[in-house]
């Protein structure tokens, strides 16, 4: 009995590393799971922002937001466009409705599971 729940472990995790939609949700997870890029996702999901104004509304400091800005826009999870002289970062509604669609797909999977 024990052999065969640890083949069903080893034949999840084998799935789950195959699958490039699972990859994605786990990739996604990492990158918004950080509490500062959470919380920068929150403060573009209101508005768009210059790098200034994001660090004075989550008062951080310059290296730290922009480190986690590079990231999320790296991913895009964020898009920026010029603004004068500076950047102005906003969320990206795209990136967001791929994660929902893929974390859907998902869902209907683990609902369609009778345990």
């Amino acid at each position: 009995m024990e052999e065969l729940a640890k083949n069903k472990i080893k034949n999840i995790k084998e799935n789950f590393k195959n699958n490039t939609s699972y990859k994605f949700l786990r990739e996604c997870m990492e990158i918004i799971g950080n509490e500062d890029r959470f919380l920068i996702l929150n403060l573009l999901n209101n508005k768009p922002c210059l790098l200034s104004e994001i660090e004075k509304s989550l008062n951080r400091n310059q290296p730290s937001i922009s480190h986690h800005v590079r990231i999320l826009e790296k991913h895009n999870f964020i898009h920026s466009s010029k603004k004068g002289k500076f950047k102005e970062y906003s969320i990206s509604r795209e990136k967001f409705a791929e994660l929902l669609s893929i974390w859907n797909q998902w869902y209907d999977v683990i609902r369609s599971k009778n345990y």
